[in-house]
């Protein structure tokens, strides 16, 4: 080990430092020994050749050669140069002077530096602005400035910094006080649709950001993203908190739009580990003290790392839908699709009209198809979303009413149905009802792309049972129901087996000539009426030439619409409770 040795007077002691070799060290040379064990005065190889160049070495009181060879029990002594040290020091801490005054500091920290660090670098800078205290300051003993705000290691902030504490009390009053604002920005989960919401104002914002402080969300920029579904740009104005940044993250994750990233109260962004977390300090406004309470801006740009997330995100997405619509194309001029099919129009092949690619769905080979003009995950788990189902969910969304109406997806699948209703209508919840666990998941990850997982509930259940089930009940009632049931005869099924292969059986095809799921629906319903609100009605999808045996089920219920889709067949009943 090696021991410090104090100087003969305090003078001496803002200029010298010295060890003591012990035999770990013995035989080395003086040039390595000084590299390795004076780090805390000369933090790089340089600082140790120039502390041997100006002679400011000494071995047992002589200066000698670098290459002197070290014994057991020799003295190195070596003069700092304080100012130099410093400088050193501050060259491998990344952080930049935005604002500066007597007695108070804004420093912009990169990702990376840590607190004690800026608070360091904050002394140091002051200290060098002034030469000649550098000059006899010990640099181990340069006491730290205060940082007024919160300093994350993983995030580029701007921190205010003070040099006591009857300053610091005098800051974290304009804090308490909102006097002293922040501006972030942040790459955010989802579509926020909620523009200059004020935190202070919102019910229960105090318990979501676990601070009593003040947040105004605007959105910069919404793009669409492979992975994430949609990503948000937004920019924030925190005030009356010292964590601002910890405010917003908890702010943006209560409400379903979580900041991109991989630290607590944030959502990973995958292709993008990289990045760390996607959030940045990008201004800040306080009184000055020096200029009697005149305010003080201090901005920056959007850093590029965020600007770059953004891009690749939205070009990745252009690239695969001009590279899949080419495809498609290619597909559709060749008519390989049309001939491979072997169905006729007559036999309804147009509801199941899919984009294929090679043999393959498309939206398969995507992972995403659009609906409603918004894009939702598909697998082969789940039947991908047609155009005529579109009118399902615009029936559906008209039956709503005002409040805070319930709708219930039986047969949910993706969830494209129930989850295009409820972006719609702020204000409406829902339940998805699905008997394939793995298609839930595939619902499931739909709800946490579009940001409506805490408005909407996911449960395994059958059409014969799900009005008995205490768990999809205690959902209810519901205002609407909507169904997209299994609607196809096995023998029709046969005739299309091409063009539907590659889909799941269960969510296509039906016995008792494709109406099993509409009886086993009426029956449930019959059994337990109470979980459809008095009035309530549910909504069906049906095939071609359905309509006759579907109306013949639901004869004791009241028809109120019949709608017709793009080709003009009719493709949805909607049906009132008795």
């Amino acid at each position: 080990m090696t021991t410090a040795l104090g100087s003969d007077t305090a003078a001496q002691a803002l200029h010298a430092k010295a060890r003591v070799v012990d035999a770990r060290c013995a035989g080395q040379k003086l040039r390595n020994f000084i590299v390795h064990e004076f780090r805390d005065v000369l933090r790089i190889r340089a600082d140790a050749l120039h502390a041997l160049r100006d002679k400011r070495v000494r071995v047992n009181g002589e200066i000698t050669l670098d290459s002197h060879v070290l014994a057991i029990g020799d003295v190195v002594r070596i003069e700092v140069d304080s100012a130099h040290a410093m400088a050193s020091r501050l060259h491998s801490i990344d952080v930049a002077v935005r604002h500066a005054e007597p007695g108070l500091m804004v420093l912009l920290k990169a990702p990376g530096v840590k607190r004690h660090d800026v608070e360091w670098a904050a002394a140091a800078l002051a200290a060098l602005a002034g030469r000649e205290s550098a000059q006899t300051v010990d640099i181990e003993q340069l006491s730290p400035w205060i940082a007024i705000n919160e300093v994350e290691k993983s995030v580029r902030s701007l921190i205010v910094l003070v040099d006591g504490a009857e300053r610091r009390a005098a800051m974290e009053d304009q804090l308490r006080s909102g006097e002293m604002e922040f501006t972030l920005c942040a790459v955010c989960h989802g579509s926020v649709d909620q523009i200059a919401v004020d935190a202070a104002a919102v019910p229960g914002s105090a318990e979501a950001t676990g601070l009593a402080c003040r947040i105004r969300v605007t959105v910069d920029r919404t793009i669409s993203s492979l992975g994430a579904g949609q990503l948000s740009l937004v920019r924030a104005a925190v005030s009356a908190t010292g964590s601002p940044g910890l405010a917003l993250r908890r702010f943006m994750e209560a409400a379903d739009c979580p900041v991109a990233g991989w630290q607590k109260h944030t959502k990973p962004l995958e292709n993008h580990r990289d990045k760390g977390t996607l959030l940045a300090f990008v201004g800040i406004e306080f009184p000055s003290p020096a200029a009697g309470g005149q305010r003080v801006a201090v901005t920056e740009g959007i850093p590029q790392k965020l600007l770059s997330v953004c891009e690749r995100e939205a070009k990745f997405y252009d690239r695969r839908l001009t590279k899949t619509r080419a495809e498609v194309e290619r597909a559709r001029t060749s008519d390989q699709t049309a001939h491979a099919s072997g169905s006729s129009a007559e036999d309804g092949a147009h509801d199941w009209d899919v984009e294929m690619v090679n043999g393959r769905p498309a939206a398969y080979i995507t992972g995403t198809k659009e609906f409603c003009g918004h894009a939702f995950r598909v697998t082969p788990d789940t039947l991908i979303p047609r155009q005529s189902t579109e009118v399902l969910a615009r029936a559906t969304a008209g039956l709503l009413g005002t409040g805070a109406p319930r709708i219930l997806d039986l047969g949910t699948g993706s969830g494209c149905v129930l989850l295009a209703v409820l972006l719609q209508h702020g204000s409406a919840t829902g339940a998805g009802v699905d008997i394939s666990a793995a298609a839930l998941e595939v619902a499931r990850s739909n709800c946490e792309r579009h940001g409506l997982s805490q408005r909407v509930a996911l449960l395994s259940g059958s059409f014969e049972t799900f009005a008995a089930d205490p768990a999809i009940a205690s959902c209810g009632p519901f205002d609407v129901i909507a169904c997209n049931p299994p609607y196809l005869a096995p023998w029709r099924a046969a005739r299309m087996r091409t063009a539907i292969e590659h889909e799941p059986e269960l969510a296509l095809v039906a016995g008792d000539g494709g109406y099993q799921a509409y009886s086993a629906i009426y029956q449930s319903l019959r059994t337990n009426p109470a979980i459809l609100r008095p009035g309530g009605c549910i909504a069906f999808e049906i095939g071609k030439g359905m309509e006759k045996g579907v109306r013949a089920t639901f004869a004791e219920w009241t028809e109120t619409q019949a709608l017709r889709d793009a080709y003009g067949f009719l493709r949805v009943l909607v049906f009132q409770r008795p």
